[in-house]
C-alpha cells in the first residue's frame, strides 16, 4: 500500500506543491486567519474553480491543472498537476500568481516566500478549524515541542517524482535522504523568527526536526537502498495513528486511540482506508507513496524554486547524473542517530557552510551536484529542463 501503483516505466513527470505566507506589506506581520480564509473564497470565485469543502470549512479549490489549499495557519499552497516540462510548470504558476496578485491588490497584504513566519509569534497565529488539524494540534506536541510552529508558521516547497517500481523507489529514496542536507542548505530561507534573528539559516528545518519524532525526520534504514523500503514501512507502522475515518459521517474523522498503526492493525481496528489516511499524516523529509515527495525545502522565491526543480529533476531522472550523485552521497552517510541529528541541525544553523561527516562543506557538494545536472539536462531523455535553468540555484553558491 505504501508503494501504491508506481508509474509506468519511462514516465518522468514534474509536480510541485508551493506554500507561501500572506504577510502585511508594511511590517511582514502574518495576516489574520479570517483574512486568509476570505482570500481563498475570492480566489475560488476568480478562477471559477470547484470549491473543496471539509465539513463547513472551505479548505481549497480545484481547477483543471492546479489545486490550491489553505494550510493549518493560513499558508496558501498551490499544487500543480504533474507535467512533462519545466516550462509547463512555469506557465501554470504565472497564471495562478496573476490571479492571486489581483485578489490581493489594495489589501495591504502580499504573498511572501519564506520558510517561517518572520514577525508574528506562533502563539498569535490561528488554526484553520478542520477536524484533522485539531487532532494534530492536540496529539503531536507531546512528541515534538515545535509541532505548533510546523503547523501554523512554516511554508515549504515540495517536489514529486515518479518511480518505476520497488528497486527504483529504494534507490531514489536513499539518494534523496542522503542529499537532503545539501538541498535544505540550498533552499535555506527562514532566519528571522518572531522579529529576531533565530541563529538558523533554516529555522524551518529545525522546527521540522523538532516535530513529533515518530512521524518526522529520517526513518532508520532509509540512507541505504538495500534497507530503504523496509525502513520506511517499519517507520510507518511504528508511528502513532492520529485519526480514523468516521464510519457514521462520510468524509469526517475521529480521533484514534493512542496506539501505533501496528498495534491498531493487530487489534483489527483499522481499515485499508484508515491506513492510507495514516500515511498522509507522516512528515518525513522525503515521503514515499506511489511517487517520491521531497518535503524538506523552505519556501523560496519562484525563480530559485524553479531552478531547484531543474536541479533535483536532473539528479533524480538523468541516469548518468544520478549515478554520480549516488557516489558523491557516500560522503553524507552517518550510521548513528545522534550523528544524523547533528548533521541536520548543523545544516539548519549554518546552511551551505555546514560540513559533512568527511569535513567537506555542503557548498562543495552542491557545486558538484549542479555540475552533474548541467552535464545532462537538455540532452537525449533529459529534456524536461535546460542547463540554463540551473543558473539561479548556482548563484546561491557565490
Amino acid at each position: 500500500m505504501i508503494l501504491g501503483a508506481p508509474m509506468p516505466r519511462g514516465r518522468r513527470l514534474l509536480g510541485i506543491e508551493y506554500e507561501r505566507l500572506l504577510l502585511r506589506e508594511t511590517d511582514s506581520a502574518s495576516a489574520p486567519l479570517d483574512f486568509c480564509r476570505g482570500v481563498m473564497q475570492r480566489l475560488c470565485d476568480r478562477f471559477e474553480a470547484r470549491p473543496l469543502i471539509d465539513g463547513d470549512v472551505l479548505k481549497g479549490l480545484s481547477s483543471d491543472d492546479f489545486e490550491m489549499s489553505m494550510e493549518p495557519g493560513g499558508q496558501l499552497e498551490v499544487a500543480c498537476a504533474p507535467v512533462e516540462r519545466l516550462r509547463e510548470v512555469e506557465a501554470i504558476m504565472q497564471r495562478v500568481d496573476a490571479g492571486i496578485d489581483a485578489v490581493l491588490e489594495g489589501s495591504g497584504y502580499h504573498l511572501h516566500c519564506v520558510g517561517h513566519a518572520p514577525v508574528t509569534p506562533v502563539e498569535d497565529l490561528g488554526l484553520l478549524p478542520r477536524e484533522r488539524y485539531g487532532i494534530m494540534d492536540r496529539r503531536m506536541p507531546v512528541r515534538g515541542p515545535l509541532t505548533r510552529n510546523m503547523m501554523r508558521a512554516t511554508a515549504g516547497f515540495q517536489l514529486t517524482y515518479d518511480i518505476e517500481g520497488r528497486e527504483d523507489a529504494a534507490a531514489k529514496l536513499a539518494l534523496l535522504y542522503r542529499l537532503s542536507p545539501v538541498l535544505v542548505a540550498l533552499a535555506a530561507n527562514s532566519r528571522q523568527v518572531a522579529g529576531e534573528d533565530s541563529g538558523y539559516e533554516s529555522f524551518r528545518h529545525y522546527v521540522w526536526w523538532e516535530t513529533d519524532h515518530l512521524r518526522s525526520g529520517v526513518p532508520d534504514g532509509c540512507l541505504h537502498p538495500e534497507t530503504a523500503i523496509e525502513g520506511y514501512i517499519r517507520y510507518a507502522r511504528r508511528a502513532n495513528v492520529l485519526f480514523l475515518n468516521d464510519p457514521s459521517r462520510p468524509g469526517a474523522l475521529v480521533e484514534a486511540p493512542d496506539a501505533t498503526l501496528e498495534e491498531l492493525c493487530g487489534a483489527g481496528k483499522v481499515t485499508a482506508e484508515d491506513v492510507d489516511l495514516h500515511l498522509t499524516s507522516l512528515f518525513p523529509f522525503v515521503r514515499l507513496r506511489n511517487y517520491i515527495e521531497i518535503r524538506c525545502l523552505d519556501s523560496i522565491d519562484w525563480a530559485c524554486a524553479r531552478s531547484m526543480l531543474a536541479l533535483i529533476s536532473g539528479i533524480v531522472y538523468c541516469a548518468a547524473a544520478s549515478k554520480r550523485a549516488t557516489a558523491l552521497s557516500d560522503g553524507l552517510v552517518v550510521e548513528s542517530a545522534d550523528a544524523l541529528r547533528e548533521l541536520h541541525l548543523d545544516t539548519a544553523r549554518h546552511g551551505l557552510s555546514a560540513r559533512a561527516p568527511n569535513g567537506i562543506a555542503l557548498r562543495e557538494f552542491a557545486r558538484e551536484l549542479i555540475g552533474y545536472a548541467r552535464d545532462t539536462l537538455g540532452g537525449e531523455n533529459c529534456d524536461w529542463a535546460e542547463p540554463a535553468d540551473l543558473d539561479r540555484v548556482a548563484a546561491q553558491l557565490d
